[in-house]
C-alpha cells in the first residue's frame, strides 16, 4: 500500500527558512516563487498581474503617488506630498530624468479618471514600461483608504518562464505575519490560476537558501 503524502506544515517552514538563513548586516526580504506547470504565459489569457494588499504589509515604507484636481487635489496633499496637479504633470512632461525619479520612488499611483489621458500623453512612456500605470479613483470616491490599500500591497506579474516572484515581508516580521502575507498572495493567485496547475511553492530569504512548502 502506498503511503500518503504528509501535508507540508507551512509554520515549519517558515522556521525552517529563519534557521537556514545567515545572518547579514541588512535586513533581507522574504520571498517567495510559485512554479507552475501545464501554463503558457505568453498567452493574453494566461498572464497574471495583480495588485494584492498585504494584510500585514511589504515589510517597509512605500510611497504612494497621486494625481488629482480641485477638491481630490487638497484631500490628497493632507495625506501625501507626492501629489501632482495638471500644472505639476504638464510642468514636469519635457524633464525624463525627474520623472524617472518620481516613478522610482512611487510603489504604486492613483489618479482622478478626468486625469488619465493627460497622464498618458505625457508620462505614459515613463510609467508604463515600469508596471505603474496609476489606479482610476472613481468620482467622489474617498482618497485615503485606496491610498491606504495601495501602501500595503504588491504586484505579482507572470513574465517569459513558469515561475511567478513575490516579496511577502522580511525577516525582522513575526512569523504568523509573513505566513498571513503568504497564504493571500496564495489565494489571489488560485483566483486567477487553476491551483492544479501550481507544481511547487518555495520561500527564502534574500541571501538565503530556498525551502518548499507545497
Amino acid at each position: 500500500m502506498v503511503e500518503k503524502e504528509k501535508k507540508i506544515n507551512v509554520a515549519e517552514k517558515f522556521k525552517e527558512m529563519i534557521e537556514k538563513s545567515s545572518k547579514r548586516d541588512f535586513v533581507q526580504s522574504v520571498d517567495m516563487a510559485v512554479k507552475f506547470r501545464d501554463i503558457d504565459f505568453k498567452k493574453p489569457e494566461n498572464k497574471i498581474n495583480l495588485i494584492i494588499a498585504l494584510p500585514k504589509g511589504p515589510g517597509k515604507e512605500q510611497t504612494v503617488g497621486i494625481f488629482a484636481e480641485g477638491d481630490g487635489l487638497v484631500e490628497a496633499k493632507k495625506i501625501t506630498d507626492k501629489v501632482f496637479g495638471k500644472n505639476d504633470i504638464n510642468g514636469l512632461k519635457d524633464s525624463k530624468r525627474k520623472l524617472r525619479k518620481i516613478a522610482n520612488e512611487c510603489a504604486f499611483f492613483m489618479s482622478q479618471q478626468d486625469l488619465m489621458g493627460l497622464i498618458g500623453k505625457t508620462w505614459g512612456t515613463i510609467l508604463g514600461p515600469r508596471g505603474k500605470i496609476p489606479q482610476i479613483l472613481l468620482p467622489n470616491a474617498p482618497i485615503a483608504p485606496i491610498f491606504e490599500r495601495l501602501k500595503r500591497s504588491i504586484c505579482v506579474v507572470s513574465k517569459k518562464g513558469r515561475v511567478v516572484y513575490a516579496k511577502i515581508g522580511n525577516e525582522k516580521m513575526p512569523a504568523d505575519d509573513l505566513i498571513a502575507n503568504y497564504n493571500t498572495v496564495v489565494e489571489n493567485i488560485a483566483e486567477k490560476v487553476d491551483k492544479k496547475k501550481i507544481a511547487a511553492i518555495y520561500i527564502k530569504t534574500t541571501m538565503g537558501r530556498s525551502v518548499r512548502t507545497q
